[in-house]
Order: structure tokens, then sequence, then C-alpha cells
């Protein structure tokens, strides 16, 4: 890997069937914001940077048409190969990650997380090149408890406590390796590959994020992104 200019490639998510959005009759990557497709919103932040060589783009079939009509209209050059997802993320990654030509560095994203900050992405990108796995994250802001039915078992300090927020960005060979021993060792399924790597012991080092880089999941947050683009001024703070 070329410690100044590494080869990357983002992987981006829009595999989902949304089944949390019943009230919409496309899932939530395609949901309209502004005249726009959820997921468009994200692949021009990756399009755009200069760091990020090419895109693989993880879809469900069976909105196909729809994807390769986005994809024909928005001038998404870098978008190189259109895979189709699997049963669970963690197949839908591992399809994404062979579906890769020639990299150095994969950029996971969520197709519904359209918030995240240029910079941030290229401060993950810079430490992966040294520590191969790296994560954007949020310090937890609430107190916070485990309970068991009704009740409050114990307190758990906040201060020691983190969200896993977009990207991930893993060393492509390191994290294509540790997909194909989980899947020898049939472990899983993961709903995120840092949980993966932690699993086969390996360490990953974090980014923080500012809160407004959100995964748009429930209604409200559809909402609240209909807000934000309405700010004329709104860039994403990258911290």
């Amino acid at each position: 890997m070329s410690m100044l200019k590494p080869k990357v490639t983002a992987l981006i998510l829009a595999a989902g069937e949304g089944k949390r959005f019943s009230a919409y009759p496309v899932p939530k990557q395609l949901v309209e914001l502004h005249g726009r497709p959820v997921v468009s919103y994200c692949l021009d932040i990756y399009q755009k940077m200069d760091m990020v060589d090419s895109i693989v783009l993880i879809i469900h079939d069976k909105y196909d048409e729809i994807f390769e009509k986005l994809l024909k209209g928005g001038g998404y050059t870098k978008v190189k190969k259109v895979v189709t997802g699997g049963e669970y993320r963690q197949d839908s990654i591992y399809r994404g990650l062979t579906a890769c030509g020639p990299c150095d560095l994969v950029a996971i994203q969520n197709g519904v997380t359209i918030f995240t900050a240029p910079e941030l992405i290229a401060s993950c990108i810079s430490k992966a090149v040294v520590h191969r796995a790296v994560t954007a994250f949020t310090q937890e802001e609430y107190t916070s408890f485990m309970f068991s039915g009704d009740k409050i078992d114990r307190l758990i300090d906040r201060s020691i406590l983190g969200h896993v927020r977009d990207p991930q960005v893993f060393d492509h060979s390191l994290l294509l390796s540790l997909h194909e021993r989980a899947r020898k060792d049939k472990k899983g399924p993961f709903t995120n590959d840092i949980f993966l790597a932690k699993e086969y012991g390996q360490d990953v080092c974090l980014v923080e994020s500012h809160p407004y880089n959100f995964k748009i999941t429930t209604d409200i947050d559809i909402k609240l992104a209909k807000t934000i683009l309405e700010l004329k001024d709104f860039h994403a703070p990258p911290y």
C-alpha cells in the first residue's frame, strides 16, 4: 500500500428492504428527499472525494431498475460495480469485498447515512493506512443503564460508551480475510464489521464524529433529514 495515496474503494450499502418503513412504498434508501432518493446524497459524497477511486454499490435486486435509472442520470462515474446483497448485512459486505477491483482500503458506508463530512472520511482513511481498521464514532450523551424487565439493574458510566458511525475503513485484504474466516467458522451474522473485527482480536481505532452524522432509520429521521437539507448554508461538520 502506498503511504502517500492508497487506492480506496467505497462500499455503499443500499440493499435493505425497509421493513421498518411500512408507510413508504420503497425502502428508506429510495425514499425521496427534495425530489431525490436518499441514497443519491450518500453517493454524491464519495463521487466528489478525490481520495476515493471507485464505488461498489450493494443493492436489493427487487429495485434494480430504480437504481439503474439513478446511476444513469446521476453522473456517478466512480460506481464500477453494482452487486446484489445477501440475506444478511455480513453476506452483502462479503459480496461487495469480492467485487472490488485491486484496492488498498475499503470505506464502508450505509446508503442512508447522508450527512457524513468529507473531512471525517478523509481522517478515517488516513488513519486506516497505519492502523488497518478504523471507525467513526460518537460518545454517549445520555445516562445509560442495563435493565431487566421494567427495572434498572445497574448504571453504566457513559464516559466509556460510544456509538459506531459511518464510515468504517479497513485494509481490504484484512477485512476480506476476516470475512472468509467467519464463513469458514460459521460465525455471525455480524451486524457491523467492527464486531467481526473484534471477534477475531483485531484492534479498531477511533475517529470522533459529529452527531449530525446519523443513519436514517425511522420516519422521524426522514423528517429531520428534510429539515437539515432545507438549511441552504448547511455543511456537515466534521467533528
